[in-house]
């Protein structure tokens, strides 16, 4: 997880025990993530870190927010549900991070809906989600189509919607449109598969 630590050139953060400049990268990311799940394995350990993950996600401090949410975001991509103990409070911090720290904003909104696994969180989560997806800047845009996309897989009624912007997106001039699109066509498309065989 995020906890900051001094250092010559200003402060760093240690991320999963690992010291971190405050350029958050990628690559930093997809690493913590990595660590995050090789340090949970047993029930204990990931409560453990669940819970530090999601401490460092309310804390005060902007770059450990963005690391906390990007970390959330990929390791709820990994396994949907696995912060579902804390949906409400996923949502809560999407609603509240302010319109500067766009990044975490988008990031935790992913998660969130990774993590609504109730009708009700899910309906709740919908009108922040659509708010997102008109806001200016287009890596907001595209991260709340993903989310959007993990909502309609689970409640039929938004699958149509769905669909349509994902088609829309594909033929976006923003390249991250285009590829968040091209992520989630096959989820909708598997859950609409399974809708009809039940």
């Amino acid at each position: 997880m995020a906890t900051t630590t001094p250092g010559r050139k200003g402060r760093k953060a240690r991320i999963d025990g690992r010291v971190v400049p405050r350029s958050w990268k990628s690559t930093d990311a997809a690493a913590a993530a990595k660590d995050f799940f090789v340090r949970s394995r047993k029930v204990g350990p990931r409560k453990i870190a669940v819970r530090d993950l999601i401490r460092e996600l309310c804390s005060d401090d902007p770059f450990e927010h963005r690391c906390a949410a990007e970390l959330a975001r990929l390791v709820s991509r990994r396994e949907p549900g696995i912060l579902a103990g804390y949906g409400d409070v996923l949502a809560a911090v999407a609603a509240e991070l302010p319109m500067e720290e766009w990044q975490a904003r988008g990031y935790v909104i992913v998660a969130a809906a990774h993590n609504a696994i109730s009708r009700s969180q899910r309906l709740r989560l919908l009108p922040l989600v659509r708010a997102r997806l008109v806001e200016d800047r287009i890596a907001v845009r595209a991260m709340a189509l993903e989310a959007f996309a993990v909502l309609a897989a689970h409640e039929p009624e938004l699958r149509d919607e769905a669909m349509e912007m994902l088609e829309k997106a594909r033929r976006d001039a923003a390249s991250a449109m285009r590829a968040r699109a091209k992520l989630m066509l096959p989820l909708l498309m598997k859950a609409e598969v399974a809708l009809r065989h039940r």
